[in-house]
């Protein structure tokens, strides 16, 4: 945690917020937390009500929003023409300080040939195969199995876990900013992945941990091998993904959604309980409950 007195490197003080305002890490206005950084650009203007009962948190917001008083007088609201890029700024400058911390910490070479963390749980049961990395900070539950070459970040996972070969888990999501000079830099990944019980993940599947809050996997979700999920999806209950599926960033996939091989599904696209998505399909749109849909761009065919 670092006091955003100690982060911003300028004066954003508000009579109504303490000048201490502690960050715990980022949040997405459209599933806001208290206590995180955020932007909110006119693009997402329409979730600003979704602020309501959120307090200690920076935000960073497109001039020319109107912002409601009750959000004011609990939040620190910066304005400004790009609230993309100051936000990334801010958080680049929240991570360097949090790897500062982390390069302090050490790693234990266990018996078997992994590598863990400090602070790290592992429950009952579990058996872990040579070669993998157990990063700080990590939950993994009850009877996991998981196999040579694994690594495992940023993540909090339940029981009955089966992590197949080289599979990464907690990786750095993908998200650009442009600097004052034009230049791309990333912005960098502060959330986890949090993953439930009896959850199976295939070898060399790419998990990103979230950039705007965390990647969820729910319960009984089974993932082929080389699937990407990318940062801040959701996947919900018994959804199975098949091999050399690429899920975009903020994409919400439903209970008991079948993903057919090598298929994409674009960005913030809502894949609606129990749809059926067919083999090579190019999802660039929301997808209804029980429609099956396929090609490229991805059409509707028939209902369930």
């Amino acid at each position: 945690m670092f006091a955003q007195s100690e982060m911003g490197g300028r004066n954003m003080n508000n009579g109504n917020v303490d000048s201490q305002l502690i960050i715990k890490g980022t949040s997405y206005v459209g599933a806001p937390k208290s206590h995180t950084v955020m932007y909110i650009s006119r693009k997402v203007e329409n979730l600003l009500e979704r602020l309501k009962g959120i307090e200690g948190s920076l935000i960073f917001i497109e001039n020319g929003i109107s912002v409601p008083d009750e959000f004011t007088k609990k939040n620190k609201f910066v304005f400004s023409d790009n609230p993309q890029r100051e936000y990334a700024e801010y958080v680049v400058m929240f991570a360097k300080r949090k790897q500062e911390e982390n390069r302090k910490r050490s790693y234990t070479l266990s018996d078997e040939g992994v590598y863990i963390g400090e602070n790290v749980i592992i429950g009952k049961g579990a058996y872990i195969e040579p070669d993998c990395l157990i990063d700080h900070d990590v939950i993994i539950g009850k009877n996991a199995y998981i196999k040579s070459g694994v690594k495992i970040r940023n993540a909090v996972i339940g029981d009955d876990f089966i992590a197949n070969e080289n599979a990464v888990i907690g990786a750095d999501g993908f998200t650009m900013a442009t600097d004052k000079d034009g230049n791309k830099f990333r912005i960098p990944t502060l959330g986890k992945v949090i993953i439930g019980n009896c959850v199976e993940v295939g070898a060399l599947n790419n998990i990103s941990a979230g950039t705007g809050g965390d990647t969820i996997i729910e319960d009984n979700v089974k993932l082929d091998a080389l699937v990407h999920i990318g940062h801040d999806v959701q996947i919900k209950k018994n959804a199975e993904i098949t091999a050399g599926v690429v899920v975009g960033g903020f994409s919400v996939i439903g209970w008991e959604v079948f993903v057919g091989v090598n298929s994409t599904v674009r960005n913030r696209v809502e894949l609606e309980d129990a749809c059926f998505v067919g083999m090579g399909s190019n999802v660039i749109r929301n997808v209804g409950a029980n429609e099956v849909v396929a090609g490229n761009p991805a059409r509707f065919l028939k209902w369930k």
